[in-house]
């Protein structure tokens, strides 16, 4: 797994970013994805709280097959097999469970679990996570990362998420191997033209750091 682990974050070292389609409809998948493949965000994570979730994985992952593709809001580890199947590289959980872990990494997927507290954290890496979802994270990210990375092992590699925006990416990417954004980039209803001027937006920010 740690090649698996070392060559999925190299990928994401292109963009530093997560693209969260939390609620993309299956129309939208397409459009929106080969957008985000023309500025080279080319990670992305399609959560399973969505419309139709794995039919979109499905769809991302034969046209799109040079994606960083991901499942997030995994909770059920029942589900990670299937996603295996459908082309999913990394699964994305909002919480820290143990099962979700074990079995991703089982299936050679690289678990990316959420935590907010030093147990939840301590408790992800004792069950095999080497990257911690830090959500979330606001702009108070910053002071937490900074205070977990002076008892964390050194190893261990933090994604904060949740109230990732303008203000704050370049900040928290200062302490961070990437971020995950959800809201600022895409949300229900987001008209394509409102979310490619968001994209660029993100686009010209990172290329200031």
């Amino acid at each position: 797994m740690k090649q698996k682990t070392d060559n999925f974050l190299e990928d994401l070292s292109k963009s530093r970013v997560i693209v969260i389609l939390r609620n993309i409809e299956l129309n939208q998948c397409e459009q929106f994805v080969n957008f985000l493949a023309e500025n080279k965000l080319e990670t992305i994570e399609i959560t399973l709280n969505s419309p139709d979730p794995f039919s979109c994985i499905e769809l991302i992952s034969k046209k799109f097959p040079k994606m960083n593709l991901g499942a997030g809001t995994v909770t059920d580890k029942n589900e990670i097999s299937r996603l295996k199947d459908l082309g999913v590289k990394f699964i994305v959980s909002p919480n820290t469970n143990p099962e979700v872990i074990e079995e991703s990494l089982k299936n050679e997927l690289i678990p990316i679990p959420g935590f907010f507290t030093a147990s939840e954290g301590f408790n992800a890496i004792k069950y095999g996570a080497s990257i911690l979802k830090l959500f979330p994270s606001g702009d108070n990210g910053l002071n937490l990362i900074k205070d977990y990375s002076a008892v964390f092992p050194k190893n261990i590699q933090f994604i904060p998420t949740g109230g990732v925006n303008e203000r704050n990416i370049n900040t928290l990417l200062s302490k961070s191997v990437a971020v995950g954004i959800g809201g600022f980039l895409f949300r229900p209803n987001i008209s394509f033209i409102d979310f490619s001027v968001r994209v660029k937006k993100i686009k010209t920010l990172l290329e200031k750091i």
